[in-house]
């Protein structure tokens, strides 16, 4: 028997059969992917195995011993832990406050001490390589990124056997994500087991050694990593083939309709001197390292953070306040974070989806119960959301759902100009077809479309136009052949962009 079993478990919902009979194994020192489009059972599994959901059936075994797992507490206790791809920090707390959360250590008056704390939080971050981070300030001042760094050290500090590791990249830069694996990779040596859930294909090549794939809640394939290529694994989670993974590059763009147009936009230290046009027709991706000032710039075209300099929206020079005055621009926005600032997780998909548009289904003073119908039934249709009913709760949805349910509510504005910050994080690869082609139709209808990814090659595959952001400025823009991973990554480090036979010497 492998170290590490889980065994026919079972788990249903109302309406749904999340966990069928499903299965997984690793042994000590084992790097093992957890592979399956979004809704294929992967986060129901974790959640049995870290104790947030109670299986209906099934075993768990770790080393010939049978484990009871009823809570989180009995899980970390256990030692078993996750990073999961939805954060679980408190904002209002420091980073050393949230490292420990749950697990204070307190004196015989139950008196925590803090600077205690600091000093072990700064022992762990030296450790891993993270000290740039201050152990005193508070998690709201952090960007996505680095409090996703963060929830990886909190895990960590909780000296886990099984380590699972769910979408874990999903809002790290390159430099960060090689961190990370290289992270994993010593914890392997180590002798823990790790689950490594990513729908990067990429990763899961570099870093693991076998594959198991879920599908429709069970496991469908185990597969050493040099035995799966990339078209049989994407088949094996969609039991389909997919062919055209990005779709055929068109030229929408009308050229002299300008919509969006920023001359020297300043916003503290994130953002200078910015200068940007954005056309009707035109999908213009925004690319660079993490943290240079890409988030400030869809924040301020939203009308999320004060600014200085000119923003014009089809010509004429509006003030960004405040995100109404955004939204009467025809702006929409999916944003950074979903569960923070994209879907309220204890209302209805129907709630949700219709939430920034009741005016588009209003009848005086009421709202048409007719028109939000049909709103809803034809976002859900369009986005192919996966629900029992509109009256689902978002929070019971896996990440791509509510992803889903989060273009559903911006695109319910029926708007102009589409802000799409990150997208595709942590969404399955069928998902992000379907993403990658809405995004098409949408040019093709007029709409302008700023599209930031973390991924290069999505920015290079799906839009027309790069801009390269470094230091809050825009370091260049990349049209046609020079639009290249490699020249994304050399605008990003303060390079010049090359011509693909240009010679390296």
């Amino acid at each position: 028997m492998p170290d590490f079993v889980m065994k026919n478990i079972c788990k249903s919902f109302p309406g749904v059969k999340a966990l069928d009979n499903a299965n997984f194994n690793a042994n000590r020192g084992d790097i093992v992917a957890l592979l399956g489009e979004n809704g294929a059972g992967k986060s129901t599994l974790i959640k049995v195995l870290c104790g947030e959901h109670k299986p209906d059936s099934g075993e768990i075994f770790f080393e010939g011993r049978k484990l009871s797992i009823h809570s989180t507490r009995d899980a970390i206790e256990q030692k078993i832990c996750a990073v999961y791809q939805e954060l679980s920090l408190v904002p209002e707390l420091t980073i050393a406050e949230n490292m420990f959360l749950g697990f204070y250590e307190v004196d015989g008056l139950r008196r925590v001490n803090y600077r205690k704390l600091e000093e072990r939080t700064a022992e762990l971050f030296k450790k891993y390589d993270a000290d740039y981070l201050n152990p005193g300030i508070k998690v709201k001042e952090l960007s996505l990124a680095q409090k996703q760094v963060l929830e990886i050290l909190k895990a960590l500090n909780r000296d886990g056997d099984i380590i699972v590791f769910d979408e874990a990249t999903s809002a790290l830069s390159d430099k960060n994500a090689r961190w990370l694996m290289n992270i994993i990779r010593r914890l392997a040596e180590e002798g823990k087991v790790i689950i490594f859930i990513s729908h990067r294909l990429d990763e899961i090549r570099s870093l693991c050694s076998r594959v198991i794939v879920y599908r429709a809640g069970t496991d469908v394939a185990d597969l050493k990593i040099e035995e799966a290529d990339s078209d049989q694994l994407v088949a094996l989670m969609l039991g389909r083939e997919i062919g055209g993974y990005y779709p055929e590059k068109e030229n929408f763009v009308r050229e002299d309709e300008v919509l969006v147009s920023l001359k020297n936009v300043c916003s503290g230290h994130a953002l200078r001197n910015v200068n940007l046009d954005l056309r009707a027709g035109e999908i213009l991706g925004v690319g660079g390292l993490a943290g240079q000032g890409q988030s400030e710039l869809f924040k301020c075209l939203f009308g999320l953070l004060p600014y200085s300099g000119e923003i014009a929206i089809k010509g004429k020079v509006i003030r960004m306040n405040n995100t109404a005055t955004a939204m009467k621009q025809s702006i929409a926005l999916i944003p950074e974070e979903r569960g923070l600032q994209g879907v309220v997780l204890k209302q209805s998909v129907r709630e949700n989806i219709v939430l920034a548009s009741l005016d588009k289904i209003a009848n005086g003073l009421f709202l048409s119960k007719a028109k939000e119908s049909a709103v809803v039934d034809e976002s859900m249709k369009a986005l192919s959301v996966k629900a029992e009913s509109p009256e689902t709760l978002v929070g019971t949805l896996s990440g791509g759902n509510q992803q889903k349910v989060v273009l559903a509510k911006a695109l319910a504005t029926e708007p102009d100009i589409i802000l799409m910050y990150d997208i595709t994080r942590g969404v399955d690869v069928g998902t992000k077809k379907e993403m990658f082609n809405m995004t098409k139709q949408y040019a093709k209808e007029g709409k302008a479309i700023l599209f930031y990814s973390t991924d290069s090659e999505e920015l290079v595959n799906v839009c027309g136009s790069v801009v390269v952001m470094n230091g809050g400025m825009i370091a260049g823009r990349l049209d046609g052949d020079m639009s290249t991973r490699e020249n994304i990554i050399r605008l990003s480090v303060g390079e010049d962009a090359k011509e693909e036979n240009d010679d390296e010497n």
